[in-house]
């Protein structure tokens, strides 16, 4: 038998992966890099995206959600799972934000009574990447880690406010923030955000977090049911928050 010579396989450092699972990957990242533009996907979007049918859309999906990438909205669409959240936040423990804020926070919530709120900037919009619940009244208000939070959100106007001094890259898909530029002066003056959804009958007051280096890389926010926040820039709730904030910039130069 005449034996066939191969020419020698490239060095992998020991480590060979499949072209499929290449593909696997980028197509996972084209999904993601989608829901990035958008509030939700569904699987009509993802299939056009991808260029593949809807069933082989529908097996991405599903194993996206599977391991935290995408979680459903409601039955058709799926947006940001909580896994990117609990990496974005790891990505931000490196400034060492989240284990300085975690005390502050409970001191806060404790003093004024809400519940204490950090975001951080995904690029389209604030994430909660950590809370401080109130529960000394009945009736309080309950925010889950990963959520992403609107145009009207008083972190977003903190976040647009500041946008030139921000940590963070803002994509140009990011909606823009339902405020005026007065009003963007106006927390760039005091340092404090407000606002209230007379939908949900809920009010929040936030300011920024900023590293050594000056830049905005985090929201602290008092959120509570709206007859029980206070809407003055010099209210002990804007004082507790202001304060609160400086604390953690201080002690991420000084641990």
């Amino acid at each position: 038998m005449t034996g066939t010579s191969r020419a020698p396989r490239p060095a992998t450092d020991g480590l060979e992966i499949a072209s499929g699972d290449l593909q696997v990957v980028a197509r996972v990242v084209q999904l993601l890099r989608l829901l990035a533009g958008n509030e939700t996907i569904d699987l009509v979007s993802a299939a056009e995206e991808l260029g593949v049918g809807k069933s082989t859309a529908h097996r991405y999906l599903a194993s996206m959600e599977n391991h935290g990438l995408l979680q459903r909205r409601d039955r058709n669409h799926y947006e940001f799972g909580v896994l990117l959240a609990e990496l974005g936040t790891m990505a931000l423990s490196r400034l060492g934000v989240l284990d300085l804020a975690g005390p502050v926070m409970e001191d806060i919530s404790a003093r004024v009574r809400h519940t204490i709120v950090l975001s951080v900037w995904n690029g389209t919009c604030p994430v909660v990447a950590q809370v401080r619940e109130d529960s000394s009244r009945t009736a309080h208000v309950s925010i889950a880690v990963g959520s992403h939070l609107g145009p009207n959100a008083a972190q977003t106007l903190v976040f647009w406010a500041f946008q030139s001094e921000s940590y963070y890259r803002f994509r140009d898909v990011a909606p823009p923030v339902n405020a005026t530029e007065a009003e963007l002066d106006e927390v760039r003056r005091t340092g404090i955000a407000f606002r209230k959804s007379p939908r949900d009958g809920v009010s929040a007051v936030a300011t920024p977090i900023r590293d050594p280096a000056g830049r905005v890389v985090a929201t602290l926010a008092a959120v509570d049911i709206a007859q029980f926040v206070p809407e003055e820039t010099d209210s002990p709730v804007a004082r507790a928050l202001l304060s609160g904030a400086e604390t953690i910039s201080q002690r991420m130069v000084t641990p």
